[in-house]
C-alpha cells in the first residue's frame, strides 16, 4: 500500500517541505526556456546574417558593375559570373556556418553540458543530425538569398557597364 502526505500538515508546523517531483518539474521548465531563449537567438542570428550576405552581395554586384561589363565584353558566360557570385557569397556563408558551428558546440557544451552531466550522470551528446540539417538549411538559404543579386550581375550589358561616367 501507497502512503500519502498531507504537506499541509508539516507545513502548518514550521516544516518548508516540498515534494522532488514538484522541483524536477520546475527545473525542467526553466531549463527549456532556457533553451527555447537560445533558440531564438540562434534564429535570430541566422536571419540577420542571411540578410547581411543578401545586402553585401547586392552591394558587390553594384560596386562590380564595370568589372562584370569587362568579362561579359571578353566572353565570360553569364552561367560563368552568375557562379563567381554565388562562390564568392558561398566561401563567406560557410566561413560563418563553420564558426558558428563550432562556437554554439563549445559553449552549448559548457553550459548545457554542465546541467546535462549534473541531473543525469551521463555526458551530453551531440546531436549531429540537428546540426547538419540546420547548417546545410543555413546555406541553402544562403545561397538563395544571392542567388538574386547575382542574376541580376548576369543582366548587365557591356556596352552599358563600360561607358565612363
Amino acid at each position: 500500500r501507497f502512503v500519502t502526505l498531507d504537506l499541509a500538515g508539516f507545513r502548518s508546523g514550521g516544516l518548508n517541505a516540498s515534494l522532488m517531483s514538484d522541483r524536477f518539474t520546475v527545473t525542467q521548465a526553466i531549463l527549456r526556456g532556457m533553451l527555447r531563449l537560445f533558440q531564438g537567438f540562434l534564429a535570430l542570428g541566422l536571419i540577420t546574417g542571411l540578410a547581411g550576405l543578401a545586402v553585401i552581395s547586392a552591394r558587390t554586384v553594384v560596386e562590380r558593375r564595370q568589372q562584370v561589363g569587362m568579362l561579359r565584353a571578353i566572353g565570360m558566360s553569364t552561367g560563368a559570373i552568375a557562379g563567381m557570385f554565388i562562390l564568392e557569397s558561398s566561401f563567406v556563408a560557410l566561413s560563418g556556418i563553420l564558426v558558428g558551428t563550432a562556437i554554439g558546440m563549445v559553449n552549448g557544451s559548457e553550459l548545457i553540458g554542465a546541467f546535462y552531466t549534473f541531473a543525469t550522470d551521463e555526458p551530453l551528446g551531440i546531436p549531429w543530425e540537428s546540426i547538419l540539417l540546420l547548417a546545410g538549411g543555413t546555406y541553402l538559404f544562403s545561397v538563395a538569398v544571392t542567388a538574386f543579386p547575382a542574376w541580376q550581375a548576369t543582366r548587365i550589358y557591356p556596352a552599358e557597364a563600360l561607358r565612363y561616367e
